[in-house]
């Protein structure tokens, strides 16, 4: 009989056929300094490893540019966004607007609206209104003309469904100014099949005190820039909807004789664009706003209207306020935070900036351009160079 051979027991332990068992136990048995040395040794291998995963990373990113390249391997591709002016002429108004765009108009006096818009890309408006009215200034307010309309629907239903702003701001407006258009839409026929731009998802970015007429009795006065969204329904949110823009406005508090008060806000205006580029199109949509002038005969109407405060100004004085507001707060902005975004926006394409010698023009390029560039025409960006608008974008040639 053939004696079978077994594993010899190892003083003070039990024999176990379980491997990562018997790794343990083994580990355990090991001196203090040796495991010490050990862990100090895989510690340095998991650095390599990292480093290596970074390294292959960055490569793979540049791989399509990997290597030395000058002037004559590059071509510029113009990209950019542009707008050019031309005049349009109403019967109330005239101004200078982007060829292209189409115009919206609708109200009566000193209800009226008017919308300036790319018909393909709705982020892309300009938006003015002489007042934007009603606005809530408490819920038991609103209860006050909901049970006033229990009897008058038709004089009182407008009131009793407007937006509540309890904190009075330009801000809060924006914030409901979708609600506000639905009401109106709602309860004043001229609005029934007018279509206001949506602003949904409004997100202060930087915000300025306004100088006007009305600014010592305003409830607030104050211009900002903001984020928003133009899809309706927030389960469809993306960065194709996503805009930005300058906004303004002066609310005031009105108390008619035999119900309570609510807020109008006067000199409703404002620019929007795609994400990030406000920094091209800002000042030539500024420019369009600021070229807004009402002909005198619906001018000297408007400010004799009783719902027009005795101390505004004309509306040609109001809107020349509005824009120069808006102007100084684009001039005032804060650039870090463009500078921030700009530089995400690349990262986010996969690209880097790169601009010319004397920094008149920059543009996007590919990542690892600056690396890899041994021409003498461009140079990295700088942080001032993010605040200027993009010439187009440097591409290999084929």
């Amino acid at each position: 009989m053939v004696k079978q051979k077994t594993k010899k027991d190892t003083p003070g332990r039990k024999v176990s056929g379980n491997f990562f068992q018997e790794m343990f136990l083994t580990w355990k048995l090991t001196s203090p300094e040796f495991r010490k040395n050990a862990r100090s040794t895989m510690g340095m291998m998991l650095l390599v490893f990292i480093g290596a995963c970074w390294a292959i990373t960055t490569a793979i990113k540049i791989a399509p540019v990997a290597g030395y390249f000058k002037d004559q391997d590059i071509r510029v591709e113009k990209k950019t966004v542009s707008i050019n002016l031309v005049n349009y002429e109403a019967e109330n108004f005239k101004m200078r607007i982007p060829d292209g765009w189409i115009i919206d108009t609708t109200g009566r006096n000193e209800n009226s609206v008017i919308y300036v818009h790319d018909p393909e890309d709705l982020r892309y408006g300009i938006f003015v209104q002489l007042q934007s009215k009603p606005l809530m200034r408490t819920y038991d307010e609103r209860n006050v003309y909901q049970r006033y309309a229990n009897t008058n629907q038709q004089k009182y239903g407008i009131y009793s469904y407007a937006p509540v702003i309890r904190l009075g701001t330009v801000e809060t407006f924006y914030g409901v100014f979708n609600s506000y258009a639905e009401n109106v839409q709602s309860y004043l026929e001229e609005y029934a099949d007018f279509h206001f731009p949506v602003i949904k998802e409004f997100k202060k970015a930087d915000l300025h005190g306004n100088i006007t007429t009305l600014s010592p009795e305003a409830k607030d006065d104050t211009s900002l820039r903001a984020t928003f969204n133009t899809t309706a329904d927030a389960t469809q949110f993306s960065e194709e909807t996503n805009g930005e823009g300058l906004f303004t406005g002066t609310i005031m508090s009105y108390d008619p004789s035999d119900v309570t008060g609510y807020y109008v806000v006067y000199g409703t205006a404002f620019i929007t664009v795609p994400e990030d580029e406000l920094i091209a199109l800002a000042p030539t949509l500024l420019e369009s706003l600021s070229s807004l002038k009402f002909k005198n005969d619906f001018a000297k109407t408007v400010s004799k209207r009783k719902t027009w405060d005795k101390k505004a100004p004309d509306i040609n004085t109001l809107f020349d306020e509005s824009a120069n507001n808006l102007h100084r707060l684009w001039e005032d902005r804060n650039q870090d935070y463009d500078i921030a975004r700009q530089k995400w926006s690349d990262d986010h394409l996969n690209m880097e900036r790169a601009c010319t010698q004397d920094g008149s023009k920059c543009y996007r390029a590919f990542r690892g351009f600056n690396a890899g560039y041994k021409g003498k025409k461009y140079r990295a960006s700088e942080d001032k160079d993010y605040l200027k608008p993009l010439a187009g974008e440097i591409v290999l040639k084929d």
